[in-house]
């Protein structure tokens, strides 16, 4: 097996730590939105108003998007761990994770949740992803990284 680029591993191991941060967070609020919700509101008036600003629109967020975000970094991280395996399909389960990141936010909340930031740096990631496996040859199409579906009977 070939070893992959110490720029490879570097961006797998922060886009490792993120994905475990977002799924902490998502699974965090989507359980515990009410009570947290309930905690801000009676302490309101302690509270710098900005605070209460940015509460108020993470509480807008519906609980469903919250938990389908946390199973999305799951998705993310398990793409991530392939990919450090240089199996290709390691690269499409992080894309379609990452794709869907941007996107659910989107169909739930509208064109407000979509940070111009969020795409550069989702875009790059896939580019450098993409790069990087295809200069070890991870989508070539004699590539034996990715183990056949079926073994061959003998």
């Amino acid at each position: 097996m070939k070893q992959s680029p110490v720029l490879l591993r570097v961006l797998l191991v922060l886009s490792i730590i993120y994905g475990s941060m977002m799924f902490l967070s998502g699974t965090m609020m989507s359980i515990a939105l009410p009570s947290l919700d309930a905690i801000y509101r009676a302490n309101q008036s302690l509270l710098p108003s900005e605070v209460f600003t940015m509460w108020e629109r993470a509480a807008a967020v519906p609980r469903l998007l919250y938990a389908a975000l946390a199973l999305l970094a799951l998705l993310s991280i398990t793409g991530c761990v392939l990919m450090w395996k240089l199996r290709r399909s390691g690269f499409h389960f992080y894309a379609i994770a990452q794709l869907l990141m941007l996107v659910l936010p989107l169909l739930f909340m509208g064109k407000g949740f979509l940070g111009l930031g969020d795409v550069m740096f989702t875009a790059l990631f896939l580019l450098i992803y993409y790069l990087q496996l295809k200069s070890l040859g991870a989508f070539d199409g004699d590539n034996t990284a990715d183990p056949p579906a079926v073994a061959p009977e003998e």
